[in-house]
């Protein structure tokens, strides 16, 4: 499970070191793509990106690949995904065009989120998380 919260710096190359505490849980290689819900990038372990692709389908009634909305979905989401080696210092580069589409500039927050990592603009994740009540924090909506 990947939880906490971490400020970085992106290095002069967009590089992250990632945290020595959600390092252990991840593989050599992981899966970084623009979130589809918030102005973030995710970050997969290759196993869980597979897990929650397919959970994208889980509505329909599971992948169909006969299916051309299925297809459909299921190129836009892996083609939008980049697969990073993690190299030996820890670190994932991160290609500027989904730092630009995030507005990711050097200073960052990574964040877990149980099954993955989002990597957020720092300000952005400060006034997110300004937003979000302590006291309304375990209640249903």
């Amino acid at each position: 499970m990947l939880t906490g919260t971490f400020e970085r710096n992106l290095d002069a190359k967009g590089r992250l070191s990632l945290p020595a505490a959600v390092r252990s849980e991840l593989s050599e290689h992981v899966y970084v793509l623009a979130a589809p819900d918030v102005d973030a990038l995710y970050v997969f372990s290759k196993d869980e990106f597979e897990k929650w692709v397919m959970g994208l389908f889980e509505k329909r009634g599971g992948f169909n690949s006969r299916s051309s909305k299925d297809q459909q979905l299921m190129r836009k989401v892996t083609s939008r995904a980049t697969p990073m080696d993690i190299d030996s210092a820890s670190r994932i580069g991160l290609p500027e065009k989904l730092r630009e589409k995030v507005g990711l500039d050097r200073e960052v927050t990574v964040v877990g989120n149980w099954n993955h990592l989002e990597i957020w603009d720092r300000a952005k994740w400060e006034a997110v998380d300004a937003e979000s009540e302590d006291d309304d924090f375990f209640l249903d909506d």
